[in-house]
């Protein structure tokens, strides 16, 4: 199985060195840090993982690239497949710990900067080019998802998990109501704060939300409004909630205490958002979500607070288009 997604591996480097389209160089280069995290998983030795990756990618040494863009990548893939080689190795059937956490906030981080990368082959303006506008929006939740699901099912406690934190019991309704005026507080609290920061602090907000930077999107609003709600108020909470909240927050409030855990735990919620001038109001709500998941031992009032802060985000775009 490991040669066969190996081979996998070396025919979408080969595609990705001769695509000239950016919304397919970003759906092959996510399947490549896929295929490179697989190889990680069934290998299990980071030394010869890293090594396999590098040789699966030679297409991209010998490219008409720039020489950032044949090296970087493949170094950015070896680099993913090696440390998942090594999380694996480690992991312990049935115990979650703090570096799970750590290592899909670090996973995220890599798929960024290996689909960024990739798209330096035919750098374009993300304004300019729909589909690519959407790809990257789309397919993040979805990375996220998947990257949520290996450390779970590493561990043996996918089913057991989820039973556990989003148990439904005759507090449900209550959970969920607690959840959504959260979810509003936030979402008043957040859109202050960039307010003051935007004005006061003379920060520039560098708006995460892609409505912002493609005007064309209006021209089919119903349809991509349909697929940005399913992302990103649907599979990103729920990834999100159970990465950051269950895995991260909930290994580190044992292990270093509750302060530090919702801390630490928050900010590193914040950067893995990847935009700077979010990172202080981001971290902030987390901290908020941390401290909800505390008081109720459930991941269904913080996820549903998570989806209720990004439906009204994705609904005042929409409605910006009326």
């Amino acid at each position: 199985m490991a040669v066969i997604i190996w081979l996998i591996l070396g025919v979408l480097t080969d595609l990705l060195a001769h695509m000239v389209t950016p919304s397919l160089i970003m759906v092959t280069a996510l399947g490549m840090s896929i295929m490179a995290g697989a190889l990680g998983l069934l290998v299990g030795r980071p030394s010869w993982t890293a090594l396999m990756i590098i040789v699966a990618t030679w297409s991209l040494w010998l490219s008409p690239m720039s020489g950032i863009d044949r090296w970087l990548l493949p170094l950015i893939e070896a680099l993913l497949g090696g440390m998942i080689s090594w999380w694996s190795r480690s992991a312990i059937i049935g115990r979650l710990e703090p570096r799970d956490g750590f290592l899909g906030f670090i996973l995220l981080i890599l798929v960024s900067a290996a689909l960024s990368v990739a798209l330096l082959l035919h750098p374009v303006p993300l304004s300019n080019h729909l589909f690519l506008l959407l790809a990257a929006y789309l397919l993040t939740p979805a990375t996220e998802v998947f990257i949520v699901l290996m450390i779970l099912t590493r561990h043996q406690v996918t089913r057991s998990y989820l039973a556990q934190n989003y148990q439904w019991n005759q507090h449900g309704l209550s959970l969920i109501g607690i959840g959504i005026v959260i979810g509003l507080a936030l979402s008043f609290a957040t859109a202050l704060f960039v307010e003051w920061e935007a004005k006061l602090a003379d920060v520039r907000i560098r708006s995460n939300n892609p409505f912002v930077y493609a005007h064309g999107l209006h021209h089919h609003v119903g349809i991509i409004g349909s697929l940005m709600i399913i992302a990103i108020v649907i599979m990103a909470p729920l990834a999100e909630e159970i990465l950051f909240r269950g895995i991260l927050f909930g290994t580190l409030w044992p292990a270093w205490g509750l302060t530090w855990a919702v801390v630490v735990a928050g900010i590193i919620f914040g950067a893995a958002h990847m935009n700077l001038t979010l990172l202080l109001p981001l971290s902030l709500a987390g901290m908020s979500l941390n401290w909800v998941y505390f008081k109720t031992r459930s991941l269904i009032p913080s996820t549903v607070a998570h989806a209720t802060l990004n439906f009204l985000s994705v609904l005042v775009a929409i409605l910006s288009f009326r």
